[in-house]
């Protein structure tokens, strides 16, 4: 039992409505906000102090209605149904006004107490229009805030009323206006109303009106059945009376339940717009998002401005991130002198120098590139873009027997981990969309291959790195789509599911912001490779160097450690999988650090430098010169290297998400761990063995 003071807030809302930026502000917090529907998976919490007042605020995923066709819209409405929610905060698009009030139609009938934002109230009023707040607040019988999220408007006054809600009993009193259904819905609603109240089952659930019970029953949701899991549905003849009131609706209207239900709150909705939103005397000015989609969204010129876009993102990591790259090389030498004087020569000199700083150097000397990466995605992402280019997507992703909405777990895995792009899979309706994408969602090239792809590409391609990484993410989204083409013709049949989008109007993101996210999202990708590099640098170090071979003073310092290289547990493993290898280019310590890569992909890197770093014991060189210094490397196998580890099997963390989220079926999991791996070899051959008939980049 909670006291008094402690209240359960649940914000809710549309996507792209801004609901997550207020839940940001209200809680001070930083939470990650995105510009397009599926990103809040599951739910949020924030606690803020206010006046005496415990008040946890909880962000639920974007949605459209409470009738459940996703997982994240399932996340919502059994959210409010299952949990004792105090109040709800409903976020509303003021730009999108009437699909925004929609969901609210369906929200008033859970009697809960509510209070509606009206956000982003500036494009409203550059449109020459404005909201009378005072007969809207009227109308629907509830406290009516506007705001523009940003620049935290009236938000002293939203923690005022949310704080002194249980106190002020007309609030909760209120009459909320409701949608009217008509005599003969009415009629049936009561029907099945009354066989409910007369379940004893049910009694657990008398916190909620049996009118929206019986409302989601009459819509067909048996979705919403799974709630009340071993209750005897059927033992007052309510499921046949719920198949006869539906008859009934549908002989009368001539249409599907459904559809009856969604045109009364949509002509509700439009009342409420009609009479509540005024025209200005002033002169409407030029819808300027209108002008730029005639552009952006035309289906000839779309595809090249997406491809530009990308293509712009890449210049500029690369160009900003450049310098700072160079000056942590110096930083790392320094680290490595300073260590060579602390301590006496010896294994724990050689342990810090070669195995823990050469491991951890090699990826987070690579951190601006992922820092700037974030920063741009989150540029294009607020001002709106990335919402757009999604859409673009969705005819081409059609064609790969995928539905458009696939392309977010795609973006989400690009812009950071693919682990959260497997979560994000959880959007799609359909299962068969969502196994098909989780089999794709590895082959980006998330955050923790990127300092991959950069190094061997800047080490080989240097004048042309950034034209050659853009190929290679593209080489990426080719392979994906090519794969899910074949899984979706060939293993799992598929139906194409399109989706709708609301796409919200450019504005100028806020720099703040901007930052935020580029530091969260770069936080995750440090904080999670810290741990992993410390300890295998370690334990990659150990199998390199023991057991120590004899040393020969007759021997030059390359050809002892050439000694100690087949002496040590890795080399003795070098020459077991070696022959594997042998035919993509590649040799033992290289298959090594792919084996390392999968524990995570980042080790991919820290291993090449704990290897090279004990066979140059003593050596500055960084990893990139080292690499170039290397007979044994050439353009075609750094090529080759980048290929099969775009393909191989994921990382662990991945592989298990994948597992979990496809019901633990070992079917699935052998073919993504298997099949990827078989398949990373065969177009791995391929490349060099052509490459090297042809004498290209050899």
């Amino acid at each position: 039992m909670r006291e008094s003071k402690n209240i359960i807030v649940a914000l809710v809302g549309n996507p792209n409505s801004g609901k997550s930026t207020i839940f940001n502000i209200l809680t001070d917090s930083n939470q990650y906000v995105g510009n397009y529907p599926g990103v809040t998976v599951e739910k949020k919490e924030g606690l803020k102090c206010f006046k005496g007042h415990n008040i946890n605020f909880v962000d639920l995923p974007g949605t459209y209605s409470l009738s459940v066709y996703s997982d994240d819209e399932a996340v919502t409405r059994d959210f409010l149904f299952k949990e004792k929610t105090d109040i709800i905060v409903n976020v509303i698009d003021v730009a999108n006004l009437e699909r925004n009030l929609y969901l609210f139609t369906q929200i008033v009938e859970l009697n809960i107490p509510v209070i509606v934002i009206l956000n982003m109230i500036d494009i409203l009023e550059s449109y020459g229009k404005f909201i009378d707040k005072e007969a809207m607040s009227d109308i629907l019988g509830v406290p009516i805030f506007a705001t523009v999220a940003n620049k935290k408007i009236e938000t002293y006054e939203i923690l005022n009323c949310i704080s002194s809600f249980l106190e002020n009993k007309k609030l909760l009193s209120s009459q909320k206006k409701k949608v009217i259904f008509g005599d003969t819905i009415r009629k049936e609603i009561n029907n099945v109303k009354k066989l409910i109240s007369k379940n004893s089952q049910l009694q657990r659930f008398q916190n909620f009106p049996l009118n929206w019970i019986s409302i989601e029953l009459l819509e067909n949701n048996f979705s919403f059945l799974k709630l009340f899991q071993n209750i005897n549905i059927d033992k007052y003849n309510i499921l046949n009376q719920v198949k006869k009131s539906r008859r009934n609706i549908e002989e009368h209207f001539g249409k599907s339940v459904e559809m009856e239900l969604a045109e009364r709150r949509y002509k509700f909705a439009n009342f409420i717009v009609k009479t509540v939103v005024k025209t200005t005397y002033k002169q409407k000015k030029i819808n300027i998002t209108e002008i730029i989609d005639t552009f952006i969204l035309n289906k000839y010129l779309g595809i090249f401005i997406f491809i530009f876009m990308m293509y712009i993102i890449f210049k500029f990591t690369f160009v900003c991130s450049s310098p700072i790259i160079n000056l942590l090389g110096v930083f790392f030498k320094w680290v490595e002198e300073v260590v060579t004087l602390l301590l006496p020569e010896g294994h724990l000199q050689f342990l810090i120098i070669d195995g823990v700083i050469s491991g951890i150097r090699s990826v987070l000397g690579f951190c601006p590139l992922v820092l700037f990466m974030f920063f741009s995605i989150a540029f294009f992402e607020d001002c709106g873009y990335m919402v757009r280019a999604i859409f673009i997507m969705d005819k081409i992703m059609n064609r790969f027997g995928l539905p458009g909405k696939s392309f977010i777990p795609l973006m989400l895995s690009t812009n950071g981990c693919a682990v959260a792009g497997l979560f994000a899979t959880r959007i799609l309706d359909s299962k068969s969309d969502r196994l098909v994408t989780m089999f794709i969602v590895p082959f980006m090239i998330c955050g923790a291959k990127l300092p991959v792809f950069a190094l061997i590409v800047d080490t080989f391609f240097y004048t042309n790195k950034v034209t050659i990484m853009f190929l290679m993410y593209f080489l990426s989204v080719v392979i994906a789509l090519s794969v899910a083409k074949f899984l979706s013709l060939k293993m799992i049949k598929n139906e194409i599911a399109h989706f709708v989008m609301e796409l919200p109007p450019y504005h100028i993101p806020i720099i703040k912001n901007l930052f935020l996210k580029m530091w969260e999202r770069s936080w995750l990708y440090i904080r999670k490779t810290g741990k992993i590099i410390f300890f295998m640098s370690i334990i990659v170090w150990i199998i390199f160097a023991y057991p120590k071979a004899p040393i020969n003073e007759n021997l030059s310092k390359n050809e002892q450690a050439a000694l100690q290289m087949q002496y040590s547990f890795a080399g003795r493993i070098c020459k077991v999988i070696e022959p594997v290898f042998k035919p993509i280019g590649m040799d033992g310590s290289r298959a090594i650090a792919l084996i390392a890569g999968l524990a995570a992909k980042e080790l991919i890197l820290s291993t090449l430098g704990t290897i090279y770093a004990i066979n140059e014991s003593g050596s500055k060189l960084s990893l990139k010169e080292r690499i170039l210094k290397d007979k044994d490397w050439s353009p075609l196998k750094g090529v080759t290297f980048l290929i099969f580890c775009l393909i191989y099997t994921p990382c662990v963390a991945s592989v298990s998400v994948f597992f979990k989220e496809t019901g633990s079926n070992y079917k699935w999991f052998l073919l993504l761990v298997g099949g990827n791996l078989f398949f990373a070899w065969v177009i791995s051959f391929i490349i060099f063995q052509v490459g090297s008939f042809f004498r290209i980049g050899v």
